[in-house]
């Protein structure tokens, strides 16, 4: 443990015997284990949440061990409607919200909450393997075990994201080398709070729901998680935002900058990124073009002399009789261009074009896939 979970102070060693603060013993009613700055006994208010405690508390400890945790005797008194004369530890606030939260941005690879830190159950499924030092529920593509941290002696690659998570950050703690992704309140592997920190620049512009400072590369503010607010100039020109078309972020640099300063560009590598001007020449990467379609020079022949539509071979730019695995990998390379969040900053026509983009990969993908499956039978 790397923090008490009553004042969620990190615990460090006492230098020469003197300061530190360190786990001192486990309080008699919710069984946490605190730290000695925590730790309340031979109080009044101790003695009376004891007597007070029924059948249904989690502990009836002895009298000589009848000690509390900060957070308990805090719960205990404002409930009994007297007024604490110290402050609501962190970690009573923190256990509320666990007990409310519902744990929306959980998902099955998680350790804990990244929203409120409290550690999951999480149940082995179908086919998946247990890891041989602990038992607990694992998973194939997993290198080492997430409960007890045993490897498993694989070399699956990191991705760079998970069930829709971009995990972009390492997390603060020093024994976890889990990533984190934007502004999660807590690691989901250790529980470790993240604390991201506003911006200290004094010409920062201030958050609209908590007035917290924010750095122009923010897309959202650290501090409550609204969205930021937009800037009032392109970062490249100098224009104004609310005059021009469009304006996307930088995914390189992420700052705002309109129409005319950015666009789509293909790193080594053929990653492509929507990029500003600069960021693309900084980086070495050349534009992609787009094919504009021909302008009809007659009339649209009649629906009996109209072209066959491109077979699904075309439509994934591969040939005929081209294997599944490499059909898949070419239409994996196209979906991407057309994803939501490249174009979510685009025009509404852009949207709409890629939008039919995916409609059609998507139907040629379907047709082949099914073609193989019907083959193989």
């Amino acid at each position: 443990m790397s923090e008490c979970p009553c004042c969620l102070e990190v615990l460090t060693p006492a230098l020469l015997g003197l300061g530190g603060r360190r786990l001192a013993g486990s309080c008699g009613l919710c069984g946490d284990e605190v730290c000695q700055h925590c730790l309340r006994s031979g109080s009044p208010d101790v003695e009376v949440l004891f007597q007070n405690a029924g059948p249904e508390g989690t502990k009836t400890p002895r009298a000589s061990r009848r000690q509390a945790c900060a957070s308990c005797l805090w719960e205990a008194l404002a409930a009994r409607g007297g007024t604490p004369s110290f402050p609501e530890p962190p970690g009573r606030r923190r256990r509320a919200a666990q007990a409310a939260c519902t744990h929306p941005r959980a998902v099955r690879w998680m350790r804990c909450c990244p929203c409120c830190g409290l550690e999951l159950e999480w149940e082995a499924e179908h086919g998946n393997p247990l890891c041989d030092a602990c038992g607990a529920p694992s998973h194939e593509a997993f290198n080492a075990c997430w409960a007890c941290g045993e490897s498993f002696e694989e070399k699956n690659e990191a991705q760079d994201s998970a069930e829709g998570y971009a995990l972009d950050f390492d997390c603060r703690s020093r024994r976890c080398e889990g990533k984190v992704a934007w502004l999660m309140p807590y690691c989901p592997w250790c529980a470790t709070a993240q604390r991201w920190r506003p911006s200290t620049e004094e010409s920062a512009p201030a958050c609209a729901g908590c007035e917290a400072k924010l750095e122009p590369t923010w897309a959202f503010c650290t501090a409550c998680g609204e969205e930021a607010p937009l800037p009032e100039e392109c970062f490249s020109c100098a224009a104004s935002l609310d005059q021009v078309d469009c304006a996307a972020r930088c995914e390189h640099c992420r700052r705002m900058v309109c129409g005319d300063c950015f666009g789509d560009y293909a790193l080594p590598g053929a990653r492509e990124l929507l990029l500003c001007t600069a960021c693309a020449e900084e980086l070495g990467a050349r534009p992609l073009v787009e094919e504009e379609p021909p302008e009809p020079e007659e009339p649209e022949p009649p629906a009996a002399a109209r072209p066959a539509p491109h077979s699904p071979w075309e439509v994934l730019g591969v040939a005929p009789g081209t294997p599944l695995a490499e059909v898949k990998q070419a239409y994996l390379a196209l979906i991407t261009q057309y994803h939501p969040d490249k174009v979510a900053q685009l025009g509404p026509k852009l949207q709409a074009l890629a939008a039919e983009e995916t409609r059609k990969l998507n139907q040629a993908w379907s047709e082949l896939r099914q073609r193989a499956d019907r083959g193989s039978a």
